[in-house]
Order: structure tokens, then sequence, then C-alpha cells
């Protein structure tokens, strides 16, 4: 079936597969023959392996919003269950024992410098997460949406991470609960719920 792809997509689903399963110190050359292209067609589509990097990651953060769309509009209309969305999508997730992590999260681990475009989709793709997380709580009825939306970031981020060791699930659902209790904490007197 990849072999019906143009050769740009075939390259970024092979280096999206090999980057989430073995890590980023995976060579072009492995990308290469996973995608069945000749070397220079990387560098025909992408000017780096960083570059390559970026667009898998870029890639990645867009398609987890169009999932994460789709499945607030499923819940339209009851706010607090839009809110829990984001940790509703892990329970489903971090079971899986294919499970790698996240891989915006797996590629900034793997470059230290700040500079490399692995940290800025991470912080491009979090910054996205954070609108999304303070829309939904000011719908929720949240006294101060912000600050409600930076403790669901960093809890949905470390249950993320969590789920690296821990492939039962729990991390998830306890993560839910935990949402549960700062959204009602969070909430003004006679909010929805």
């Amino acid at each position: 079936m990849m072999q019906r792809l143009p050769a740009r997509d075939r390259l970024l689903t092979a280096a999206r597969e090999l980057f989430y399963a073995e890590g980023y110190h995976v060579s072009i050359d492995a990308v290469t023959q996973r995608a069945n292209v000749a070397k220079p067609t990387v560098y025909a589509h992408f000017k780096s392996k960083d570059a390559l990097i970026d667009t898998v990651l870029t890639t990645a953060s867009d398609e987890w919003f169009i999932e994460l769309d789709a499945e607030l509009e499923r819940r339209n209309g009851d706010p607090i269950r839009r809110l829990l969305t984001p940790f509703d999508l892990l329970v489903a997730d971090l079971p899986d024992p294919a499970y790698h992590g996240c891989i915006l999260v797996n590629s900034a681990a793997s470059f230290l410098s700040a500079d490399h475009p692995a940290h800025q989709a991470l912080t491009t793709h979090d910054n996205r997460m954070l609108e999304v997380f303070e829309k939904l709580a000011t719908e929720a009825g949240a006294i101060r949406p912000l600050d409600l939306a930076r403790q669901l970031l960093l809890l949905y981020n470390g249950v993320k991470t969590r789920g690296l060791v821990d492939h039962t699930g729990a991390a998830a659902h306890h993560a839910c609960t935990a949402a549960t209790i700062l959204i009602t904490a969070a909430q003004e007197p006679g909010s929805p719920n």
C-alpha cells in the first residue's frame, strides 16, 4: 500500500514509523530503505534530516488536532465532557503495547538544544493545546480559565510520559480523575457541569 503513495509521503510515513518506534538516531539510509526510495530523493524534498523531523512532527501535531476536533464535535453541548476529551483519548491510547510516548515529547527529549526544530514543534503543539484547554475551560465556567488550562496541560503531558512505563492505561484513568477534580475546583458556582 505504501508503494502507491508519492515518494514524499512514503518518506514521511517511513520516518514517522521509524522515529516513533526506534528513536531519532535512525539513519536516513534506514528511512530511504523503508520508503523504498533513493537517498537523493530525501534531499529533493527535505533540506536535511532536521527538516524531515520538523515535517514529521508538524504533520503529527496537525493530525492530532484533527482527531481532537472531531471528538470535540461529537461531544458538543457538554462542556465538562469536552474539557476531558484529551484525557479520554489517552485512555484509549495508553494501554496499547506499541505506545512509545508522544512523538513530540520524545523528539524534544532527544535533542537538547532549544533551537532544534523538535523543541519548536513541541512548543507550538503545547501552545495550541493550551489554547484548546483555555477555550474549553471558559466554556465549562472556570473562574480562571488560563490557570486551569495550564494545570490541565501539565497533567496531560505528564500522563503521556507516564504511559511510557505503564502500559495498563491506569495512568490515563488517574489523570481523568485528577482533571475532573481540577475542573470542579476551578468552576464558578452555577457554572455548567
